[in-house]
């Protein structure tokens, strides 16, 4: 009887844990997805701008060094 409770206790919790880490990778590649959208937005105006400014004024883009 012990032996059983034990065991269904460890099989919860075993259960409970797995559904837990589930969630959260979930969550967290939710998380993950609306930044890297955010970041793509971001560098499609970056790029018009810089478009708009090479033709309109002759603007080059800064070299890194």
């Amino acid at each position: 009887m012990t032996t059983t409770i034990v065991a269904l206790t460890l099989i919860v919790g075993v259960l409970t844990f797995a559904a837990g880490a589930f969630l959260s990778s979930e969550i967290a590649t939710r998380i993950l997805r609306r930044r890297e959208k955010e970041i793509s937005e971001e560098r499609k105006k970056l790029n018009a701008a810089w478009s708009y400014l090479r033709e309109v004024y002759g603007v080059k883009k800064p070299t890194r060094r």
